[in-house]
């Protein structure tokens, strides 16, 4: 009996371990999708206009966080970016808008000045982790809520090198055609990859495994003559 009472505590830490271990929000980010850095040669306006820029995944990830460059005038920064993922449509944002919001917390973080405009690191997470599948698809942002169009709209998505992907995209309305701006953007997308989550699990469940048949035979071995 005494034996069964000290096993108690070892199977809570085990269960414990298996639950807070392996929990998505817990796990951490890595770089996911790296499109460069900037090159400090200019960029698109996210003031008067929406910005996209197309990532690949090359395999299933929980989207969590993002960081993007931009130059911007004094002041010209809302106090939030508008964001959403889309759908790939060949080129170009497609009809789908998988998740979006406007995010208030950024991490605002000066570098410098470039073309008389000032740098700045953005730093900000989703609304709520957004897991996809492997693919193609777009992220669109713009500097304040959705429907501020006007000025102040000196606030530019730093350009970056052009490399294999697509080039980004813009529109001047919500509901407005997607053009192409010829530019890559200087930006990363971190996620939680999903086969991390299903290897913690299984960790977690192997562990509580071990310790419940390596219980039964103490069990076996504690009890007296007589008793099995």
């Amino acid at each position: 009996m005494k034996n069964s009472y000290r096993q108690v505590p070892c199977r809570l830490a085990l269960a414990a371990c298996m639950l807070f271990g392996a929990t998505p929000a817990d796990a951490a980010s890595v770089v996911v999708f790296d499109n460069s850095a900037p090159n400090h040669l200019g960029g698109n306006n996210m003031g008067y206009a929406f910005q996209a820029e197309d990532f690949s995944l090359a395999a299933a990830a929980s989207i969590t966080d993002i960081r993007f460059w931009s130059l911007e005038s004094d002041g010209a920064y809302r106090g939030s970016i508008s964001w959403s993922i889309m759908s790939n449509g060949a080129g170009a944002p497609g009809a789908t808008t998988l998740a979006a919001g406007t995010q208030a917390a950024v991490s605002r973080s000066a570098l410098g000045s470039f073309l008389g405009l000032n740098e700045v690191r953005n730093d900000f997470g989703l609304n709520a982790p957004l897991t996809l599948v492997p693919g193609t698809y777009w992220l669109v942002l713009h500097n304040g809520a959705p429907g501020d169009l006007g000025d102040p709209n000196e606030f530019i998505w730093e350009s970056a090198a052009n490399n294999a992907t697509a080039r980004g995209a813009e529109r001047f309305d919500l509901a407005g055609s997607w053009s192409t701006t010829g530019t890559e953007h200087a930006f990363q997308v971190s996620a939680v990859p999903e086969p991390a989550h299903l290897l913690m699990l299984l960790a977690g469940l192997t562990l509580l495994t071990y310790a419940r048949r390596r219980d039964q035979r103490c069990d076996i071995v504690a009890q007296p003559p007589g008793e099995q």
